[in-house]
């Protein structure tokens, strides 16, 4: 069993993350219904910490813009990181890492709903933040 080193969550600016695939508006305003009904956030977002592209979350930050958050939780992660691998969703075949950056960074284009899937191990942690925090209007303690 591999030793990886443990996940660190961070708050970043809303306009730091980079939507990486198009999504359903329909899940985004279920899914931010959801977390205005919960009062919290509880999964931070996995990011590419040098782009801010988004690996797997782009409803939940869609719905963060709905909610008016101007921070988010993330892991910050690379994808050369060996916790992270990248599938095509439908074949479960290993994607292309470096189209990724390509398409989002270079031709300023998110991929169809559902073209990626990112893995993690060990699991992400989960989080439970005030979304006053989120919003900036709740002191930290």
């Amino acid at each position: 069993m591999r030793d990886y080193p443990s996940y660190c969550v961070a708050l970043k600016p809303v306009d730091f993350f980079l939507p990486s695939e198009e999504v359903d508006e329909e899940v985004v305003h279920r899914l931010a219904a959801a977390i205005a009904q919960a009062g919290m956030w509880t999964t931070p977002i996995p990011v590419d910490r040098e782009t801010g592209i988004i690996m797997d979350g782009n409803h939940r930050a869609r719905a963060a813009v709905l909610l008016g958050l101007h921070y988010l939780p993330c892991v910050l992660l690379g994808y050369r990181d060996p916790r992270v691998v990248v599938t095509h969703w439908r074949s479960g075949e290993p994607f292309c890492v470096d189209s990724i950056q390509r398409q989002i960074l270079l031709h300023k284009k998110r991929f169809p709903y559902k073209t990626t899937r990112h893995l993690f191990a060990p699991a992400l942690p989960e989080t439970e933040i005030q979304l006053g925090m989120l919003r900036g209007t709740v002191q930290k303690p």
